[in-house]
């Protein structure tokens, strides 16, 4: 929970801390591995958004709203299927994303 609440706070820059996106995206990947759902959905917002530096990414995105997902948070499985199912525009004018990716390998190892 540590890493979720200092992830929060780089995120947002509340509490006199300055907002520093990849921060606070390292701390969510950590969660995330240490299974911590609230993290995975956080980490797949990021990399969804494109936000802090962080280049958008949704086979990444992908990877953490299925994280999240699997340890039942309704959100990240709404942001999991959005992606899947394409209903959001994706890159930036091109369609050579790989949505059959599996999210146990880079989120579990295997």
């Amino acid at each position: 929970k540590g890493c979720l609440k200092s992830g929060l706070i780089y995120y947002t820059g509340t509490t006199g801390v300055k907002k520093n996106v990849v921060k606070a995206k390292k701390l969510f990947v950590k969660a995330c591995k240490q299974s911590n759902p609230e993290a995975c959905y956080y980490a797949g917002l990021i990399y969804k958004r494109g936000e802090g530096g962080i280049e958008r990414n949704y086979k990444k995105a992908r990877t953490y709203f299925a994280a999240g997902c699997k340890m039942r948070i309704p959100k990240s499985c709404k942001q999991y299927d959005l992606i899947r199912d394409k209903r959001q525009i994706v890159g930036k004018g091109n369609n050579d994303h790989n949505f059959s990716y599996t999210y146990t390998t880079d989120v579990y190892g295997g």
